[in-house]
């Protein structure tokens, strides 16, 4: 399960090395075991392609939860490490899409902090990510259908509403659940951070 989900999250990640190194660069294994795992799976049929790119078949991907969170990340603080780990504990992997500086523009009427290409790498390093992608500068939907998750989790202080994005979900075809998390400290957020101390963002 723990490799296929690393194989699902593969197509989001960009790396210099071959799939088969970063695989196994990833894993901390050596590449010998990784090519009899990966030769397994293909024997059940879980996944193909292992000489160039391995990737996941139809029944390969059923054999695993996707779980989908979202958000700007501008200012990476301790509501965020909550959120994120609770998204990742409803499924086998995490892939957080990060919004476009323009989306971010649009939405809180100010620049961020940091770019988007900043603001995914920041997010791609935390542990219980699996892959960070940007997302769309025009329609959420775009990175939805991207990714075909299993479960959307909306953050607890995300303006999104459950009902509608079900709705919207269902007229693409998917059977997606949507899911809204909790928060033990609500209080936590970027413009709070932003607004207690202005000074301290000056320099960035």
């Amino acid at each position: 399960m723990y490799l296929l989900a690393k194989i699902y999250a593969l197509q989001f990640v960009s790396n210099d090395n071959s799939p088969i190194d970063f695989l196994t660069e990833m894993l901390l294994t050596d590449y010998d075991n990784l090519k009899g795992e990966l030769a397994d799976l293909e024997k059940k049929g879980l996944i193909q392609n292992v000489e160039s790119k391995p990737q996941l078949t139809e029944s390969g991907r059923t054999t695993i939860v996707v779980v989908m969170a979202g958000g700007s990340f501008d200012i990476i603080h301790p509501g965020h490490i909550e959120t994120l780990k609770q998204a990742k504990s409803l499924g086998d992997v995490l892939v957080v899409s990060v919004a476009r500086d323009s989306t971010y523009e649009r939405n809180k009427r100010r620049k961020p902090q940091h770019s988007e290409i900043l603001r995914k790498e920041l997010v791609s390093a935390l542990r219980m990510v699996d892959a960070a992608v940007l997302g769309s500068e025009t329609d959420i939907f775009e990175t939805v259908l991207l990714l075909k998750p299993d479960i959307i989790a909306l953050g607890y202080d995300q303006f999104h509403s459950e009902a509608k994005f079900s709705e919207e979900i269902q007229r693409y075809g998917l059977s997606t659940k949507v899911v809204r998390l909790e928060s033990t400290s609500p209080n936590i957020k970027t413009t709070s951070i932003i607004n207690r101390n202005p000074d301290s963002l000056s320099s960035i």
